[in-house]
């Protein structure tokens, strides 16, 4: 079934999918401080899918950025403008399809944009932004329980798709949130994501 155009576009609507215990809800968190603190948004919302989070277990989180009015809604987000994918085995067809048609699709995976518009058949004019983020994180020793953090170093993909999210504005939450030695490894990787993300 086709998906209709959203029927705002001064609002943002972000869906983040991960695993529990990924970080999906901080990100979402993180963007929509971000993106107020931008001082282009007059109100943001961040907040989980519903149902229980369990880790391990595929997890959905939202984040929702208007430019001219009060977000009122905050139901699930069928039809993301922005879809950031943290773990690529979470990925399906119904997903990626899910996407708007003029959409930002964003990515961790070593794989190059090519693979992902040709495997989900994503429309000609979505942006695809891909970077391994997990690599780059495990290089840093940025792990919890061996495994990469990678929901804010991810961070780095989006401020190249939304100028709005600069990165010193996200360095500036991110340092607020962790302090200054966690901050600055995580910026690190926001900056070297930003500058490795290869883009379709």
């Amino acid at each position: 079934m086709p998906k209709e155009k959203s029927n705002n576009s001064e609002i943002i609507n972000i869906t983040i999918h991960g695993r529990g215990g990924m970080g999906a809800v901080t990100a979402c968190e993180i963007i929509a401080e971000a993106a107020y603190l931008s001082g282009n948004y007059v109100d943001v919302h961040a907040y989980p899918s519903f149902g229980a989070e369990r880790r391990g277990a595929p997890i959905q989180a939202y984040a929702k950025l208007s430019r001219t009015e009060i977000i009122w809604d905050r139901a699930q987000i069928e039809f993301p403008n922005i879809l950031i994918i943290f773990d690529e085995s979470v990925l399906n067809h119904e997903i990626a399809s899910s996407l708007e048609q003029d959409g930002i699709f964003i990515i961790n995976s070593e794989k190059n944009p090519e693979f992902f518009v040709n495997e989900y058949n994503l429309n000609k004019d979505t942006k695809v932004i891909v970077a391994d983020i997990s690599k780059l994180a495990l290089e840093k020793n940025l792990t919890i329980d061996g495994n990469p953090v990678i929901n804010t170093p991810i961070l780095g993909l989006l401020s190249k798709a939304l100028p709005d999210l600069k990165l010193e504005i996200l360095k500036m939450v991110v340092y607020k949130r962790m302090g200054e030695k966690l901050g600055k490894l995580n910026y690190e990787l926001i900056e070297q994501g930003y500058n490795l993300a290869k883009i379709l």
